[in-house]
């Protein structure tokens, strides 16, 4: 039987038609069968402007709220747990809690290296919540300090939340800050003889007022001025209440409530325009506010110091023994450290705690105690006001939350007071003062007790003292305590009172 060339084309017209049918059909299956779904999120992410927002969360799925917080002033966000609030708190549990620093701004400071660290910026507080069972709640935050629940939060956040899901399985544990493996503290040489296991300049009277920061990230003022005026009341035994905003308001260095570092240079011989010298500012003089305020010079300035070092360099933390020698020396010390929502919470006992590293606050170390924590602690003095820790003050252990980073101390002067003297009339006596005066370019240190002697010249006889000394005994005493004007009256022989010259004053 033959084909034809008819019957071939006929043949591959068939199988042709049966491979586009194919095609088509196989097309219309893949066109018909259901598009793949995304993957369910893992996250949602919620920042200041979604506040008061409903959210749906889905089980597994973690809630990431990212709000600005300043951990070096106390104040954080937080669940309110208060009385009032309204969130059912077994629908949404808290698991997890950081703080991420921002870029930090360069410092225009010659000398400032744009490395370290700005103590007192704002940062960025990120909090995690799940879904622990399926319900209705209303999270609401507040941005406020732990030890001040009386008082009204500065800030608020909220988000309406329903969270759905089986929930078979446990619900989610709340991170709680515990305790983390002790840092690594280089002690140094604790073999020194004139250091002792505890010392404390609060119990030599050297501790002045703790004073609060408010909101304004200034700890690295207040951790300034603290040392300088703790040097001048042991040394001097004058309590002085210098200026914070002065530091804050007038520094040339781009340091405000955003953060700043230590600014002791403005004590010694950094001054800004309209300003006659460095010195330290009186507080009453220029008021804090807690606000970055405007400099308006002129001020009077006061105590300066006559220099200030690191007690090993401007970043690292230096080793115990040589933070507790420059203690002995220089009296307490400015130092940094790392704070967060546990340091915030602390109200007593022995911090160790180390929830960060990266130093974000100043303070002031007072003293120690080689037998209290894991391997001993600093008593630090705070910037929050009376009313946080052990008032004011803490326990913290060596090396935690890197409390040493960049340790300093001044090195203070006292002030010298002058005696001036005179002689009424003049040419009629001398006064003989014991003793001389110490101070190098004159003057007596401070609380010296100096003894006058009222000698006269032949044709007068001594009469009385006036000015800062009173009676009419010689010798007699003055205790120099500021500067001292001192006059010694003389009457002829012979005058009676009615006919005594008249005073004049030697020049």
């Amino acid at each position: 039987m033959t084909h034809t060339r008819r019957d071939y084309l006929r043949i591959v017209g068939v199988l042709l038609i049966i491979v586009i049918a194919a095609l088509v059909l196989s097309t219309n299956a893949v066109s018909s069968s259901p598009p793949s779904e995304p993957p369910p999120p893992t996250e949602i992410r919620m920042r200041a402007d979604d506040h008061g927002r409903r959210v749906q969360l889905q089980e597994g799925v973690v809630l990431v709220i990212s709000l600005e917080a300043n951990p070096s002033t106390g104040y954080t966000w937080a669940e309110d747990r208060g009385p009032l609030a309204v969130q059912d708190q077994s629908v949404l549990i808290q698991t997890a809690e950081e703080f991420q620093a921002r870029e930090a701004r360069p410092s225009p400071g010659p000398g400032i290296s744009d490395a370290l660290p700005l103590l007192g910026a704002p940062e960025t507080q990120i909090l995690r919540f799940q879904a622990a069972q399926a319900g209705q709640t209303t999270l609401r935050l507040v941005y406020r300090r732990p030890w001040e629940e009386n008082i009204p939060p500065l800030q608020e956040f909220s988000l309406e939340v329903e969270a759905t899901g089986a929930f078979t399985g446990p619900a989610p544990l709340s991170a709680a800050a515990q305790p983390s493996s002790q840092p690594s503290i280089d002690l140094g040489d604790v073999g020194r003889l004139d250091q002792t296991s505890s010392f404390n300049w609060c119990d030599y009277g050297a501790c002045t007022p703790v004073k609060n920061q408010g909101g304004c990230g200034s700890c690295w003022a207040f951790s300034t001025v603290g040392i300088l005026e703790s040097n001048i009341l042991y040394q001097d035994g004058l309590e002085r209440d210098l200026s914070e905003q002065y530091l804050l308001s007038c520094n040339t260095n781009g340091w405000d409530c955003g953060g700043g570092w230590f600014a002791h240079d403005y004590h010694e011989w950094k001054f800004p325009p309209g300003e006659p010298e460095a010195g330290a500012v009186n507080e009453i003089d220029f008021p804090y506010t807690a606000e970055d305020d405007e400099c308006n010079p002129p001020y009077i300035h006061r105590e300066k110091i006559a220099d200030w070092y690191y007690v090993g360099g401007s970043s690292g933390i230096p080793p115990v023994a040589d933070i507790k020698q420059a203690i002995l020396d220089h009296g307490p010390v400015s130092a940094a450290m790392c704070t967060g929502t546990a340091f915030g919470n602390y109200g007593g006992g022995v911090f160790e705690i180390n929830e960060c590293t990266k130093p974000n606050h100043a303070v002031v170390l007072v003293g120690w105690d080689d037998n209290l924590g894991t391997n001993g602690a600093w008593r630090l003095r705070n910037s929050w006001g009376p009313s946080w820790g052990e008032a004011g003050y803490m326990w913290i252990g060596y090396g935690v939350s890197s409390v040493g980073y960049g340790s300093n101390y001044v090195v203070y002067t006292p002030a010298c007071h002058d005696l001036e003297i005179n002689i009424g009339p003049a040419g009629a006596g001398t006064i003989v003062a014991d003793p001389q005066p110490s101070c190098p370019g004159g003057g007596y240190e401070p609380d010296t007790i100096v003894g006058l002697t009222a000698n006269d010249n032949p044709g007068w006889h001594f009469s009385s003292w006036a000015g800062d000394a009173g009676g009419g005994t010689s010798p007699t005493t003055i205790t120099m305590d500021s500067d001292k004007s001192v006059s010694a009256l003389f009457m002829c022989d012979g005058c009676t009172p009615r006919q005594a010259l008249p005073l004049m004053m030697n020049d």
